[in-house]
């Protein structure tokens, strides 16, 4: 025999490494402890524009900042929280089931994330347009109280579509590479 055939040999023969539990068990934890803080910050943010909605109650004085805020946070927050809560959740049992199957499950998975991304996409862009529109008229009208709120709209707005972007682009990309080698285990249906 060749040494290529004794190391393949030895590699057949060999014993497999006994997997770490306390490092999957970390694992474990850790994605678990980001999840939570994912919907920690997310009930901030909505407890954060709630409280900033409902400032005028308090006696707080109603800023054109206030206005241009306002139509965001009424259409954009109630519809991202039903999104979050329609989404599908991983079923516990799917990793038991057959390859095929749970490839079928994962698939569903993925399309409804690359459609949530397509969705976080799309609303980046309205509240571009929203802001564009915002200062476009603030400044044809010629309000100049309502300039520096357009402006800060504006500067927030271009900075969420940004970070949309990056973050979309980051993961469509993985969820991509893991949906095609789905296709490839769920085979011809």
């Amino acid at each position: 025999m060749n040494d290529f055939d004794d190391l393949l040999q030895n590699a057949w023969q060999a014993t497999q490494p006994s997997t770490d539990s306390a490092a999957l068990i970390r694992r474990v934890r850790r994605h678990r402890l980001r999840l939570r803080l994912r919907r920690a910050l997310e009930i901030a943010i909505t407890l954060g524009a709630i409280a900033m909605l409902l400032r005028p109650l308090a006696g707080a004085a109603v800023t054109p900042a206030y206005w241009l805020v306002m139509p965001f946070f009424v259409v954009y927050m109630p519809a991202a929280w039903w999104l979050l809560l329609r989404a599908p959740q991983p079923r516990r049992d799917a990793a038991t089931l057959d390859v095929a199957t749970y490839a079928q499950v994962r698939l569903s998975q993925l399309r409804a994330g690359l459609r949530e991304l397509r969705i976080a996409r799309v609303t980046a862009v309205v509240l571009l347009v929203y802001a564009l529109s915002a200062m476009a008229i603030s400044i044809a009208v010629g309000a100049t109280a309502w300039q520096p709120a357009a402006g800060d709209l504006l500067l927030y707005a271009g900075a969420c579509a940004v970070l949309t972007y990056g973050i979309s682009y980051t993961r469509r990309r993985r969820y991509r590479a893991e949906y095609r080698g789905m296709r490839r285990l769920a085979g011809p249906r």
